[in-house]
């Protein structure tokens, strides 16, 4: 097995993890951030596949753009805990 296969192993695994924080997470902040753990994730199992475009798409748009929008409307309207139904 090689470095690399090591690696995309490891950032599976991590993806999965960050993916069940932001499902699972009490707080919006944290479900934000755990998103974009796991979109960081995701764009560095791209650029490990030898897809750089694509990775840098990924990782600017979507763990850029977009989780900065999360973040400031979580902060607009005002992060609260959710309630446990």
């Amino acid at each position: 097995m090689s470095t690399t296969d090591t690696a995309l192993i490891v950032l599976a695994a991590l993806s999965l993890a960050f993916a069940l924080l932001a499902i699972e997470a009490r707080r919006i902040m944290y479900a934000v951030l755990g998103l974009a753990a796991m979109l960081i994730c995701v764009g560095l199992i791209y650029w490990l596949v030898l897809a750089p475009y694509v990775a840098l798409f990924h990782l600017l748009v979507y763990a850029g753009a977009v989780v900065m929008l999360l973040a400031t409307a979580v902060l607009f309207v005002g992060g609260e805990e959710f309630e446990a139904a």
